[in-house]
């Protein structure tokens, strides 16, 4: 049931979205630091939509990194503190 309906939600995203870019398919002029350029409003928000994905993977890419390696770092210590813990608990005791 929850693919159906995901699937469904995808494909009337798709539709709006093919909508949208019929609609907004005239020409534009782009003024930018480097130029200029001329192209349709829909490469104009599809670029930009892009470009902020990829901003947004590189920022929180180093910080995902980081946070796997720390999880990494603590499952290893995790383990070695359970392998003292097993040790001490085989460790026989005397009477002194």
């Amino acid at each position: 049931m929850y693919r159906i309906f995901v699937t469904v939600v995808l494909v009337l995203v798709l539709c709006v979205g093919a909508t949208v870019g019929y609609f907004n398919a005239q020409p534009i002029h782009f003024d930018y630091l480097a130029g200029q350029i001329e192209l349709p409003l829909i490469a104009l928000v599809l670029a930009d939509f892009f470009i902020a994905v990829l901003l947004t993977l590189l920022i929180c890419g180093g910080r995902i990194l980081t946070l796997k390696a720390e999880a990494r770092r603590l499952r290893k210590q995790l383990r070695d503190a359970e392998a003292e813990l097993k040790n001490l608990r085989n460790i026989p005791l005397k009477d002194v």
